[in-house]
């Protein structure tokens, strides 16, 4: 299932090895499924997806929106809705004794932030919405099913219905064996989170307006307003009104939140209208259609529950972003302003884009498609990618007031700060400050009710951040990569055009049921999640962590000799450098030299990338992308010219070619002060002549020299965009570490 064999692949393979002895497939799955605690429930629901007959459509024999029957004439149902219950699945989590102590997360992080001074947030577990759920257990990603097709369902309550009725039942709790604790315990579950972009927020969770709605917002009871004699029916969110509005009641600084209890009582209010006429008055008045099904789960606190996600909330600002510098943006064009970047520019810049795949380690994101030309391939990782990485080198100096550029770095500053891992109170107080700055600069540029379009619920959102990941925890951990990936899986398994839904239901329920089999009975190492860990020895790697903590050194290996090789230049940067190290003239640094050294092809930095050394790496491929830059760092006497003067070192960074990492043993030498053999990590580099741009970039145009540096030296792995002639180093955000240089006893 995992490596997508299908069935006829399958069948060739028992005829090809009948001495396996292998069941049918349909035997298989059975066996599997005797194996697993999970069991599918079946519900009705209508053909075209409209309702689900559960609750109050339990005896329903036709769809009330469609007037589609229930059954079939031979009386089969006319579609089933698959369910997978939660409890199992999770009891399953609990009944290995891997995976229960990896369920043990919250439990070992519970008290690491919270009652911190200075207020780190660094999961959900220090979110405030969590602290009210403290005698919960931890969380995982667990499918329970597929809304079937093709259409999106008219009320999706409905199918909620089973899900709400089963974490209910969760959260009173349920028997469970712990298989880490050796004993029985008390599951309860809760969930506290609902993810999900805007329009699925909220047609399925919060049973709020669309986004185009006079209240939009599920967060805040901001009022929208529509363009003043137009045909346009959609509403728009600005802060600051243009003359000729109302004036708006709420500034950046005074924009409230709704509660849990306002919320609720409002959606009552709807719910209770006595006229058709009066229910459409208040939901329009409070952006809520009804009260929604979700708010029955235990745990579940409006807005806090349902956060504004990342992911699309990311791809959405960046889209609109780019449709604006293009002048493809509702046709509005520049208005008053010159933020537009003129075609053939924004042609080169698409292009620049293209080429700097190549030179982009691929460890940094995917392949970024030409921006200029196919904007339809580009996917929100790919915007994400090119918004901070590519973006920042290609904007200089593009647009026609400098202004616009540091606007654009505003918002890339705020987007990295939100993807941090953690943040403190004091960060967070100065993200608030930084968003509002950058949305009133937004706004300002001009207040025109012409151009109310640019205000949009997808930029709005972005105010609601920080409150977001005070009560919610940090975007990332409620963004929906997760779940784009997990479709992507389920993707493949469709083998039928005319019964995908029948394909969709069958990968569910193998996906999960794999998964508690693997747990239940600690099959992590007969049943591996990924393929290479059926490898049956591990390559070889070197690791000193007590000099090297850092790095560790990655196969394959080589031993290269400085004569047979043709290296004598390798050896006498080598002694350059231990002549510097240990403060000694280079003959008898030379000594202390063996002829040969064991080179690897690979470092990784830990908690980062891997660097490629470009001569210790022998596999060549024409689309591999380059991960052999550096960054590094030395020190450097500041008063090197000046003989007289007593050294004063200070760090220095440096970027360039890792040519070679190697492992030098060094012998005992008593002029050099070593008593006992060591073992050096070394990196030949051969270095770049960097420069730095008015905007703090580096670039280089030419090589300088090689030379011979210690393995701690180094600090990131580092790409390269070609632009306008030189090239400009590009680091991933979070990689780039000062070094803490000590005073060294020895």
């Amino acid at each position: 299932m995992e490596v997508n064999l299908g069935h006829n692949a399958y069948q060739k393979l028992r005829c090809t090895f009948p001495n396996l002895d292998l069941p049918s497939l349909q035997v298989l799955r059975r066996q599997v499924q005797d194996l697993s605690s999970i069991k599918v429930i079946r519900y009705h629901c209508c053909p075209k997806s409209c309702i689900c007959y559960v609750g109050a459509y339990a005896d329903r024999q036709s769809c009330h929106h469609c007037n589609s029957p229930r059954f079939k004439p031979d009386g089969t149902p006319a579609k089933l809705f698959h369910y997978l219950p939660i409890i199992p699945q999770i009891r399953a989590l609990y009944a290995g004794r891997s995976s229960a102590a990896r369920m043990r997360y919250r439990q070992m992080h519970h008290d690491d932030n919270i009652d911190d001074e200075d207020g780190v947030i660094s999961d959900i577990y220090d979110s405030d919405l969590y602290k009210k759920l403290r005698d919960t257990y931890a969380w995982n990603v667990i499918c329970v099913g597929l809304i079937p097709g093709p259409r999106k369902p008219k009320e999706h309550d409905s199918f909620m219905y089973v899900v709400v009725e089963d974490l209910a039942k969760a959260a009173l709790g349920a028997p469970a064996y712990d298989a880490h604790e050796d004993c029985m315990f008390n599951l309860r579950v809760y969930s506290p989170l609902k993810c999900g972009d805007i329009p699925a927020m909220a047609s399925a969770y919060t049973g709020g307006k669309h986004h185009g709605a006079e209240h939009p917002c599920r967060t805040c009871p901001i009022e929208g307003i529509r363009i003043m004699d137009t045909n346009n029916l959609s509403y728009y969110l600005p802060i600051t009104r243009p003359p000729g509005y109302p004036p708006q009641h709420y500034t950046l600084a005074t924009l409230p939140t709704r509660t849990h209890s306002e919320y609720i009582r409002q959606a009552k209010e709807v719910d209770e209208a006595p006229t058709q006429v009066e229910r459409k008055r208040l939901s329009q008045l409070y952006g809520i259609n009804h009260t929604p099904i979700v708010a029955q789960i235990p745990g579940i606190t409006f807005p806090f529950s349902f956060p504004y996600e990342f992911m699309h909330l990311l791809e959405g600002s960046i889209k609109n972003y780019v449709e604006l510098f293009c002048n493809v943006f509702k046709s509005l064009g520049d208005g008053a302003e010159s933020f537009v970047i003129v075609e053939p520019i924004w042609k080169e810049i698409g292009s620049l884009t293209a080429k700097a795949n190549a030179t982009m380690p691929a460890s940094f994101g995917r392949q970024i498609p030409n921006i200029a030309e196919e904007r339809t391939f580009m996917t929100a990782e790919a915007y994400l990618v090119w918004a901070t990485m590519y973006a920042p080198i290609l904007f200089r100096g593009r647009f026609r007031q400098e202004r616009y550029y540091h606007h654009w770095m505003k918002f890339v500053s705020i987007i990295e700060r939100c993807l941090q891992f953690s943040s403190t109170s004091l960060e967070r107080q100065q993200l608030r400050a930084s968003i509002q700055e950058w949305y009133s600069e937004y706004e300002r540029y001009e207040y025109n009710s012409e151009r109310l379009p640019t205000c949009l619920i997808t930029f709005h959102a972005w105010l609601h951040l920080v409150d977001m990941m005070e009560r919610s925890g940090p975007v990332w951990a409620y963004w929906t990569w997760v779940m784009e990936r997990y479709c992507g899986i389920l993707s493949r398994a469709v083998s039928s055009r005319k019964h995908p839904y029948a394909s969709l239901n069958r990968r569910i329920l193998e996906i999960q049921t794999l998964h508690s089999i693997r747990n239940m009975y600690d099959l992590d190492d007969r049943l591996p999640i990924y393929t290479t860990m059926y490898v049956s020895e591990p390559p070889p790697t070197y690791q000193d962590l007590p000099n090297y903590p850092e790095i560790t050194l990655l196969h394959p290996r080589s031993s290269i000799s400085f004569t047979g090789h043709g290296l004598l230049d390798l050896c006498r940067r080598i002694a350059v450098h231990l002549t510097t190290r240990y403060n000694v003239n280079v003959s008898t640094a030379s000594q202390v030299i063996p002829e040969s050294v064991i080179q690897w092809a690979k470092v990784q930095i830990e908690d980062a990338d891997v660097v490629y050394s470009h001569l210790g790496y022998a596999r060549r491929e024409e689309n591999r992308r380059d991960a052999t830059f550096i960054q590094y760092e030395l020190l450097v006497d500041i008063h090197a010219r000046r003989h007289a003067v007593e050294p004063q070192y200070e760090p220095k960074t440096f970027f360039g070619h890792l040519d070679r990492v190697f492992v030098c043993d060094v012998q005992p030498n008593e002029a050099m002060g070593i008593m006992r053999p060591v073992a050096l990590v070394l990196m030949d580099v051969k270095t770049c002549n960097v420069t730095q741009d008015r905007y703090g970039f580096y670039e280089f145009s030419t090589y300088g020299h090689s030379e011979v540096v210690d393995g701690t030296a180094i600090r990131a792995l580092v790409g390269r965009i070609m632009d306008r002639g030189k090239w400009v180093f590009v680091r991933q955000m979070g990689t780039i570490e000062h070094a803490d240089y000590g005073n060294e006893d020895d």
